[in-house]
């Protein structure tokens, strides 16, 4: 599932990012005068003030918490004001991609991996290496995830890994003990799943049915030692990785350790408050770690974190540590002092911490972590703790992925209902998705 915690984000696919759709919004780059007359971070702006307008795309609640921390920061600086400007997350990158290319960009954007190349490259965003935010408490393998060859266009504002969540009333209603997430692979991980599906509960299956995931794609890749973009300029996911997965959660279904296809579209169309595992209806399922509060609040069920199968005994856990989201400031602010400000005290402040806590990913830094520690739910300390927990068998975050990619999730949606329904085999498929998402990217 998409690491975003909007409920329905896992659900919903971007549209890739034309340079046509760039083309007004970049053109006549080199004219630094005319850009400053007509960006649309500091309209309105007077002499000794900056006006910044902030956007993210989120729920209710990341809207609310977020409101009070930009009435927190104009507290503390008083001569900025801040305006937020928020979506679902359905609609965000087409507004965000009209106002680039109408050179009327917000000053501070939360961004996405699946789009941070899109606009790095055709230089909508500012190089944060020169700028006053303090990246020094950031790992620096996660700080490189926000990095692209040009420059720093993103810092990171929290991670994600990827996780089993496992419901243990579901598991004891079916006689089965909860499995040693250190040692299972996924072939047990089905035999566990079939036995809960044919425990006799009504409507529940072992396993919440993956084949239409591409976050729970990335983990199998990741485990059989591929990649999707190689250095991040080009597609080198190996059709037989793909395939291998597709034939995997293919015959979970068939078997009935998972639920049928219809009902997997549909749930996955649904997003996260129509799935299995918040409907109670699916005993496991992988999700990201810091969606399991959204998920133990719509199943009304504390849950388990458990570590995703192995291939085989001994295999490569595959899980990384992946930016939830990130802070990028746009070329054209007119104030790029007083947005990397706002960057830098999102990053940094603990009052922003204690406000936001894990709404936007566990944050990456150990000392923001155990400062707003007391003060999390008990859902959300696990996630964190299962973070941490990682730390000595994590491998190294995938890069950026090209411009182009966004589409990927789509791509994984459409073939992967062509496999769960028996139109196309999974090798078919697997060939068609790869072609289609090089294309993508090579015209992007």
């Amino acid at each position: 599932m998409n690491p975003s915690t909007t409920p329905a984000a896992s659900a919903r696919s971007h549209r890739p990012l034309t340079r046509r759709a760039f083309a007004a919004g970049l053109a006549g780059t080199a004219a630094a005068t005319g850009l400053a007359a007509c960006g649309g971070g500091g309209s309105g702006a007077t002499e000794g003030n900056a006006s910044l307008r902030f956007t993210w795309w989120g729920s209710d609640t990341r809207h609310q918490l977020t409101d009070r921390a930009i009435k927190a920061f104009e507290a503390e600086n008083t001569d900025v004001t801040v305006k937020g400007e928020f979506t679902e997350w359905s609609g965000y990158w087409d507004r965000l991609a009209t106002t680039v290319a109408a050179n009327d960009a917000p000053d501070v954007i939360q961004m996405d991996v699946l789009q941070l190349r899109s606009y790095a490259d055709r230089g909508a965003l500012l190089d944060l290496v020169d700028t006053e935010i303090d990246t020094g408490s950031i790992p620096s393998d996660t700080l490189d995830t926000g990095r692209t060859a040009d420059g720093l266009f993103a810092v990171p504002v929290g991670v994600n890994a990827h996780v089993v969540v496992a419901n243990p009333a579901l598991f004891e209603a079916a006689g089965v003990p909860l499995p040693d997430d250190t040692t299972w692979t996924w072939q047990e991980a089905a035999d566990i799943a079939l036995r809960i599906s044919q425990s006799g509960q009504p409507d529940v299956h072992g396993w919440q049915t993956m084949g239409l995931d591409e976050a729970s794609l990335q983990l199998w890749v990741s485990q059989l030692g591929g990649e999707f973009y190689g250095d991040g300029t080009e597609v080198t996911l190996d059709p037989a990785h793909v395939a291998s997965w597709w034939e995997y959660n293919l015959g979970t279904v068939q078997a009935g350790a998972a639920a049928p296809a219809t009902l997997a579209v549909e749930r996955q169309a649904g997003g996260l408050s129509q799935s299995g595992t918040a409907t109670g209806t699916a005993a496991m399922a992988v999700w990201w770690a810091n969606q399991v509060t959204a998920l133990s609040s719509a199943a009304g069920q504390e849950m388990v974190l458990l570590r995703p199968p192995l291939q085989e005994p001994g295999g490569s856990p595959g899980t990384f540590y992946k930016a939830s989201m990130f802070w990028s400031i746009s070329s054209r602010t007119q104030h790029p002092e007083a947005a990397a400000r706002l960057v830098d005290w999102l990053t940094n402040s603990p009052e922003a911490a204690e406000i936001l806590l894990t709404e936007r990913g566990i944050p990456s830094d150990p000392e923001r972590r155990e400062l707003i520690g007391p003060l999390l739910q008990p859902s959300d300390a696990q996630s964190v703790e299962y973070v941490e927990s990682l730390e000595d068998v994590v491998v190294p975050a995938p890069p950026a992925a090209p411009p182009g990619a966004s589409t990927v999730q789509d791509l994984v949606t459409r073939y992967g209902s062509e496999v769960l329904f028996g139109r196309q085999t999974p090798q078919a498929a697997a060939e068609a998705l790869v072609a289609e998402l090089q294309n993508n990217v090579t015209s992007a």
